[in-house]
Formats: C-alpha cells, structure tokens, sequence
C-alpha cells in the first residue's frame, strides 16, 4: 500500500512540474497584452472580440517576435499600474498619451498617433463654434465653462478637465476655475456620451478620434470639435505603447514594427497606421 501511495506521489509530482513547465513555456511564447476595449477606434469589442487599431499592431509585433499576443480587458485607470508591476502582463496598448509622469513608471514605444481633445456637444445646446489661425472649426475651453463636463476616468481629457477645475500650479487658476464646471469621470467614454444622450451631464471631454467615433452614427443631433485655448493653442497629445521597464526586447519590436507601419505610406500620402484607423472606422458598432 505505502509503494502505491508513494508511486501515486511520485506520478503527481511528475504531472505537477510537466504543467508547470507548459505554463512557463506557454508564457514566454506569449504576449499579454492589457487594454480597455471602450476607445475606438483603437480597441474596441466586435461582438465578444476584442479589435482595433492597436490589437492590429500587437499582432504585427507578435508576428515580428513569433509569439502569441493575448488581450485583456481592464480598467484604464489600472493599466500603467498592471504594467509597471509587470506580473500579469507585458505591455498595455489603449490609446495611451506619452506623459512624464506615466513614464516614472513604464517606457513607452516610439509615437504612433498624434491627437487633441475633443468636446462632445448635443447640437440643440452647443455652443457656437470657432475658427483657429490654421482654419480649424473648433470650440474654445471658455465655451465649456460652468458645464457638467463628462471625461473617461485617468485619461488626458480627465487630467485636462480636472486641472482647468483646480488650477494647475499654487495659486495659478484654470481656465474653468471658480466658472462652476464640474468633472464628471465614467469608467469609459461610451459611459461618458450615454450620460450625455441622457441630460446628465452637457458635453464630454475626450480625445478626437474616440470623439468622432462615438457620434458617427449620430451626426443629426451630436457635434464633436476640437478645443483650443486660443486661435493658436489646441490641446495637442501623442500616442505610445507602455510596456514593463523590463521587456527591453519586446520595446524593441515594438517599435521596429511602428517604424515600418509609419514609413510604409500609400499613393495617398497615408501611412499604414492611418489606413489601420479608417478601415476601423468603416465598421459598424
């Protein structure tokens, strides 16, 4: 009896490490990749499927390194952190902003996408709109002024907001400062413009493709503009893939693969990144 016990033991353990091993195997032949698959046209579901533009770039980098890439839906406030601690994925690709302060705690790929903030307005209660020095149909910070302003929670539109609200320095106010304005985050900005359709909140602050995304289908009643400042100042951003301080090889695909996807410009004049972001915005919700 003790030599089936210990044979059973024995067997077990063997069945144990043989797991172990395909698991280790399995993760360095994979890519995880976190997103939060509510900011199209870069990631966004299609039915149960997560797509986009940036799952279309992973993938490329998968290719590039012969490696399987996994996505992962999350909250985007949690994204840099989950990267940064680096245990449960390699890199995070969400239509992120290159900003000092997320780079205290991951690297980010070369930029891939430039962008400015948008506002969402319903047309019955826009305001009226400007024109920038370079011709740009805009609206100006001091049209959002006293409005319920709706942002995605953590992202640039949220810091934006939020700093125009309590003034970005000591004793320096923003341009919303003490004009009544409140900062309204939702976990996404699908959430954001829902609350918006809803007479919640007045308009939503987000960047200018999801904003453009978002209203495609309600041109009629929603207008969405760039912001500026002045006639001269917009809110301009530019987009990286964050990847765990550790994974010097998997930047390094990374950006092999955004060079080459940068250089590689049609007849058009548009690179392949561009032509990624209009065939996304062919597909229907």
């Amino acid at each position: 009896m003790k030599k089936i016990i210990a044979l059973l033991l024995t067997i077990a353990t063997c069945v144990t490490c043989a797991f172990a091993f395909t698991a280790c195997n399995d993760k360095d032949d994979t890519i995880v990749v976190y997103t939060n698959a509510f900011f199209a046209p870069f990631e966004y579901y299609d039915g149960t499927k997560i797509v986009g533009v940036d799952v279309d770039i992973m993938n490329k980098v998968g290719e590039e390194m012969g490696k399987k890439v996994v996505f992962e839906d999350k909250d985007f406030s949690t994204l840099i952190d989950y990267v940064s601690e680096g245990t449960q994925c390699d890199c995070a690709a969400a239509g992120f902003t290159i900003t000092d302060e997320r780079k205290k705690k991951v690297n980010f790929s070369v930029t891939y996408f430039t962008s400015v903030q948008y506002a969402i307005f319903p047309k019955a209660s826009a305001p009226a709109s400007s024109t920038a020095t370079d011709n740009t149909v805009c609206f100006m910070w001091d049209d959002i002024k006293g409005k319920k302003i709706g942002v995605q929670l953590d992202t640039t539109g949220n810091i934006y907001v939020q700093g125009e609200i309590d003034g970005w320095e000591e004793g320096e106010d923003g341009v919303l400062t003490n004009s009544g304005a409140t900062c309204n985050p939702y976990d996404d900005a699908q959430l954001a413009f829902a609350s918006l359709k809803a007479g919640t909140i007045d308009c939503v602050v987000v960047d200018m493709l999801p904003a453009q995304y978002l209203i495609k289908n309600d041109t009629a009643d929603y207008i969405a503009l760039p912001l500026y400042y002045d006639a001269d100042t917009a809110t301009i951003e530019e987009y990286g893939i964050a990847v765990n301080k550790n994974q010097t090889e998997l930047l390094a695909a990374i950006n092999k693969v955004l060079n080459a996807m940068i250089a590689d410009v049609n007849a058009e004049g548009k690179n392949a990144i561009e032509v990624l972001v209009e065939e996304h915005f062919g597909i229907a919700d």
